[in-house]
């Protein structure tokens, strides 16, 4: 069994290590179009060597290049004989574009999301453990084979991953919501910050700006893809706002302290679940 990831970075080569350990496959190939990475990605035996094009034998594509590149290797690949995934973190965008220029979905395009990460990037940052226990989202479109469709679920759940299905539009609302929105915040609130806050910064400034060192060639097409559903958030986000001013504005301390036992609520059963 071969594999050939695409994007040879932190979610990629993560990908590539937790199987190889696992001996999901006999080999694995890189296709890096930034060669120094690539060469990390094999020092760091991510992978086995290089390629510049992805071989016909190849049994499975990883496509974990940036979201708004996966459709244009989707359309490539589409008469490759290998099962096909991806780890795009908007699926809506992407499937629209994939059958605007095909016509139709690869029957052994299986599209994933794994909802992990982190703030760093590329092949020194890949870790094996990635996945463990993380959640992998699946959005099958009715031409996916349910044979790739296995397979793809079965290698998830082997490198310790828990995988369900959901609706294409389903997980980009959700996924506005819990993962894009608060990008969105901490690079918005980043903004207001200079030398003479940093000086006096602690934990709390630190939990909450650590995703604001995430990548900004990978986040600016992620918040384009899935705008619909950011713009919805953001909309709900100001009228929340609004809330919070109005009970500051008027000294109403019942209103802001029941909106803010509301949220403390809410972020214990995250934890508790977690």
């Amino acid at each position: 069994m071969r594999l050939v990831v695409v994007g040879t970075g932190l979610m990629g080569g993560s990908f590539a290590l937790a199987a190889r350990a696992r001996n999901l496959f006999e080999e694995i190939l890189g296709v890096e179009p930034d060669p120094a990475r690539g060469r990390r990605a094999v020092a760091r035996g991510v992978v086995d060597g290089l390629v510049d094009t992805v071989p016909d034998d190849a049994d499975a594509v990883l496509l974990a290049g940036p979201s708004h590149t996966v459709a244009g290797w989707v359309v490539r690949l589409a008469d490759h004989p290998g099962v096909l995934f991806d780890l795009a973190s908007v699926k809506e965008a992407v499937l629209d574009e994939v059958r605007a220029l095909q016509g139709t979905l690869p029957g052994r395009f299986v599209p994933c999301h794994p909802i992990t990460g982190s703030e760093k990037s590329g092949p020194d940052a890949a870790d094996a453990a990635l996945f463990q226990g993380s959640e992998v989202i699946l959005t099958p479109g009715p031409e996916t084979d349910p044979d790739s469709l296995a397979r793809v679920a079965g290698w998830w759940q082997a490198v310790g991953a828990r995988t369900l299905s959901m609706e294409p539009r389903c997980h980009d609302d959700i996924l506005a919501v819990t993962s894009h929105l608060p990008h969105l915040l901490a690079f918005a609130y980043l903004q207001r910050v200079g030398d003479r806050h940093l000086a006096h910064a602690a934990g709390g400034f630190r939990d909450f700006t650590r995703i604001g060192a995430a990548d900004a060639d990978l986040w600016a097409p992620v918040f384009d893809l899935n705008r619909r559903a950011l713009l919805t958030a953001l909309d709900d986000l100001e009228t929340d706002l609004a809330q919070l001013r109005g009970y500051i504005e008027s000294g109403d301390q019942l209103g802001l302290k029941a909106l803010i036992r509301a949220a403390a609520e809410r972020r214990r059963r995250f934890s508790d679940d977690s």
